[in-house]
């Protein structure tokens, strides 16, 4: 009984001590990994629209008009002109989760769509019918008309394009609301 209560508490012991030791890697990389998402999420607001400028726009975080939208960006340029709204939107279905950034022009058309995270099984899949279907100028109309029987394997991949355009879609229903209707 001595055998496994010494063995035991050497076990107790040890296992404290790695959570400790993980406990105190998460307080020093916690800040750099955040940092980082912060900079990669700027970057490719640049990348959906060229001129945004951080310091000049406005991130909202509540009322949306739809489950799948996380955040929204009132993007504006250096000189205060507004450029549209960028979408952070979400969603999962049986092949994994997709994270989108997206940007919705001041005139309601698309200016980009990229990939904050693909956790779809068939992830090339979905990453080729994003970068093939979805292109700047594109209208609401436009997205509705995609055809997603092309897909190249139709299971994970024809789910994974109907969820970005559910994606889609919801953003632009979002930024319609916000902009009064206007098509």
């Amino acid at each position: 009984m001595k055998k496994y209560t010494l063995t035991a508490l050497v076990l107790t012991l040890i296992a404290g001590m790695c959570a400790a030791l993980i406990a105190c890697i998460n307080l020093v990389t916690a800040p750099i990994i955040q940092k980082n998402n912060e900079e990669r999420k700027a970057k490719l607001c640049q990348e959906v629209f060229e001129a945004y400028t951080v310091d000049q726009s406005t991130i909202i975080t509540e009322g949306f008009s739809s489950k799948s939208i996380k955040e929204i960006i009132m993007a504006y340029d250096s000189t205060g002109e507004f450029l549209g709204y960028i979408y952070t939107v979400e969603g999962s279905n049986a092949y994994g989760k997709i994270e989108l950034l997206l940007g919705i022009t001041a005139d309601s058309k698309l200016a980009g769509v990229r990939f904050i995270t693909n956790g779809q099984s068939f992830s090339s899949e979905a990453d080729t019918h994003l970068n093939n279907s979805y292109k700047e100028n594109m209208t609401e109309a436009d997205v509705d008309n995609l055809d997603l029987k092309n897909s190249d394997v139709t299971a994970g991949a024809t789910y994974a394009s109907k969820l970005i355009r559910s994606l889609v879609k919801s953003a632009f229903d979002d930024a319609k609301t916000r902009q009064g209707g206007i098509n």
